[in-house]
């Protein structure tokens, strides 16, 4: 009883690590982050104290969605070890893929990031090129990490749609996520990620309000 009990706390925690992931991205884009193109814009935009807090603040909150990723991640891998027999090759394909994209996040987030931490430091003179260059650096970490996530969302699809550890329509729902996570390249492929963690989320929160109703009857 007390370890359904805890089981069922683990599933509803993960699942608000899935909504957290989305609202720590809205937060993120809520700052409104605008560099500008241009050389000039460039370096008045790293030159603002004003802006480079608003980096600080969505360094904070998009390495806060990739570890609540991580979290959701390894609930996911957990449900499905309890239903698949050995090798586990659909939880290892989950957690690896679920990890890189989280791992992923958290570099581009990192690289993203640093002009606004470099400029901090007085002795150090921002070139144009050099901010363009990490921060597509960062957005090409970002959109691998839509890439990676391909082998998440199809590894939970396949699990539960073999092993019922999910409704079966969130298995169906995630197979035209995986192709179109292939957009990442466009942003919009991340776009489509967090609508596939906002769904799993929901999904293990009402299945854990489904188990709690079950075991008081």
């Amino acid at each position: 009883m007390r370890e359904s009990g805890a089981r069922t706390d683990w599933e509803r925690w993960a699942g608000l690590a899935g909504l957290a992931f989305v609202a720590f991205y809205v937060g993120a884009f809520a700052l409104g982050i605008e560099v500008g193109d241009k050389d000039q814009e460039i370096l008045t935009y790293y030159g603002s104290s004003s802006h480079r807090t608003k980096e600080i603040v969505a360094f904070f909150f998009i390495s806060g969605a990739a570890l609540s990723l991580v979290i959701l991640v390894t609930a996911l891998r957990s449900l499905i070890v309890k239903r698949e027999e050995r090798p586990w090759s659909l939880s290892a394909l989950a957690w690896a893929g679920g990890v890189m994209a989280g791992t992923l996040v958290l570099a581009g987030n990192a690289v993203s990031r640093a002009p606004a931490f470099a400029s901090m430091d007085d002795n150090f003179t921002l070139d144009p090129n050099q901010a363009r260059l990490l921060n597509d650096l960062g957005f090409m970490l970002f959109a691998s990490a839509t890439l990676a996530a391909i082998l998440l969302v199809v590894a939970v699809s396949l699990a539960t749609l073999r092993y019922s550890v999910l409704p079966r329509w969130v298995g169906w729902f995630g197979f035209p996520i995986a192709v179109l996570l292939t957009l990442g390249i466009a942003f919009v492929g991340f776009l489509f990620l967090a609508l596939w963690v906002v769904v799993v989320a929901i999904a293990l929160l009402a299945r854990r309000s489904s188990s709690t109703a079950t075991g008081s009857t």
